[in-house]
């Protein structure tokens, strides 16, 4: 297993090898297809339940829940999705590529400077869970012009505003796949990216 640390945040990223299993009690449905977390990827969790996590197996991006084992590590449940896109079904190893916990987002100060004149925006921002902050900056931050910026930052406002908890537009995966880098070609857009 290799760690390494990329993006402006410090977050881990952990590179392993895994092979993919069915659930015993569930072997005849072929339901649960599943993988074993190693023990020191799963010991820099924040979490010893269930953690939110986002990676690639073999080069095709998830966001997925890890969920404790009997072994006193992790496993993740790999759907039919995630098993097509990474071309591989139970017996077979897999590449994998974990995004390490990030810290507690903070809002960049353009728009911190935005929320403060609404009380419901920054009512619902401070309810939100770091998930949900972490998506609103993400997609105010992978603006490429300081006018798009502008303009989701304004958006962001007045959304959250109307009580909606997720940005419409973020597309998680690209914004993932910039931070792991692989040789791999990258997948078509899941979502259309608005502005």
């Amino acid at each position: 297993m290799k760690k390494s640390k990329l993006g402006k945040s410090g977050a881990p990223v952990f590179r392993f090898k895994a092979r993919l299993f069915r659930h015993p009690n569930m072997a005849k449905t072929g339901c649960w297809t599943l993988l074993n977390v190693p023990k020191m990827v799963s010991k820099k969790l924040l979490s010893r339940g269930i953690a939110k996590v986002e990676g690639t197996m073999n080069g095709h991006p998830f966001r997925a829940a890890l969920e404790p084992n009997t072994s006193g590590s992790h496993w993740l449940r790999v759907n039919k999705a995630m098993r097509e896109g990474a071309g591989a079904d139970a017996g077979d190893m897999v590449k994998l590529v974990i995004l390490g916990p990030e810290p507690e987002p903070t809002a960049p100060a353009d728009l911190r400077v935005a929320l403060t004149p609404s009380h419901e925006a920054k009512t619902l921002w401070k309810d939100l869970t770091p998930i949900g902050r972490r998506d609103w900056i993400r997609w105010i931050e992978s603006a490429k012009k300081p006018e798009t910026r502008a303009r989701r930052i304004t958006r962001s406002v007045e959304q959250l505003s109307s009580g909606k908890r997720r940005p419409c537009c973020m597309n998680i995966y690209e914004f993932m796949m910039r931070r792991i880098p692989t040789n791999v070609s990258r997948p078509k857009s899941l979502y259309l990216l608005k502005n």
